[in-house]
């Protein structure tokens, strides 16, 4: 599990990064390699809850 800190810190970047590029979370969330499949599955969780 992630921390806290650091998953906040992604949703916030990912989300600017969508309105910025016009892309999807699992677009921009592939560029991020050292992020394992479990803390992927967990920001893009997030991402979806309003």
């Amino acid at each position: 599990m992630m921390s806290s800190w650091k998953k906040n810190i992604f949703v916030r970047v990912i989300t600017a990064r969508m309105a910025a590029e016009g892309r999807t979370a699992e677009e921009i969330i592939q560029e991020y390699p050292k992020l394992t499949a479990e803390e992927k599955a967990e920001i893009l969780k997030e991402l979806e809850t309003p």
